[in-house]
């Protein structure tokens, strides 16, 4: 009897000896096998960027009037642009300019003006998201020039008689033959809006760099009773709508 007490015992113990280690295994099923290295952790999504309401000023200035003038151009024209940088999204903007242009036109016409123009408005950066720095803006402005403009006819040689008629591209609409015509000191003025188009490209540091088309639409104008305007600087040719273009070159301002 005891050696059956005996024997029951030490096959109890030996089943608990081999019973203890499974169970152990199982308790922890997820757990890896001894070697493997820990999984590493999945990153976290990548933050959004938080622009500070003001974030900056830049100063830029526009070259394409420039380089229209040197290559042989009719007008010449530069100008100056102060924005505020508004989250790196908006962009209030202001344009002040000079234009000119003194040419003939094929019918013996002078024409000569020169006056500042400005222009003011709004610029939203549809990159305003992405940290390489570079811009895609669209805008509007409204702007406005006064202009003081002469108008005179080039005077031909009479082939006839001699002497200095008037222009025969001038016709007097009442008497008949043709009238010299010169007028000098006229004024007139112009407003307009703008539809703007354009990209901002960082270069190096605070400098970028960039180009915009300009849809130019006539809101109102005047110009004398003897002559209208030919030029507007600011708007170009005068007409009922135009398009422009800028380079311009910009700074931005330290914070």
């Amino acid at each position: 009897m005891e050696r059956k007490i005996l024997s029951y015992s030490i096959s109890l113990v030996l089943c608990l000896l081999m019973f203890l280690p499974l169970q152990a295994q199982n308790g922890n099923p997820t757990a890896p096998p001894q070697g493997t290295p820990p999984k590493k952790e999945k990153k976290d999504a990548k933050e959004e960027v938080h622009y500070p309401l003001y974030n900056g000023m830049s100063v830029g200035l526009d070259l394409w009037g420039i380089g229209s003038s040197v290559f042989g151009g009719d007008f010449l024209s530069s100008e100056v642009a102060v924005d505020v940088n508004l989250k790196n999204r908006f962009f209030p903007i202001a344009e002040l300019g000079y234009g000119s242009t003194d040419t003939w036109s094929d019918k013996g016409i002078h024409y000569k003006s020169n006056a500042p123009y400005f222009r003011i408005g709004m610029d939203y950066n549809t990159l305003y998201k992405k940290q390489h720095g570079h811009m895609l803006l669209v805008g509007l402005r409204y702007g406005v020039s006064s202009i003081k403009y002469d108008v005179d006819a080039l005077g031909v040689d009479d082939p006839i008689y001699g002497g200095i008629v008037g222009n025969p591209n001038l016709d007097d609409e009442i008497w008949g033959g043709s009238l010299p015509y010169s007028h000098k000191g006229m004024k007139g003025s112009m407003q307009w809006a703008e539809f703007c188009v354009g990209i901002r490209a960082h270069v190096w540091k605070a400098l970028y760099m960039g180009w915009s088309l300009r849809f130019k639409f006539k809101l109102s104008a005047s110009a004398d009773k003897y002559g209208d305007l030919w030029y507007v600087p600011g708007f170009g040719k005068y007409g009922s709508n135009t398009m422009g273009v800028t380079y311009t070159i910009t700074y931005k301002l330290p914070l």
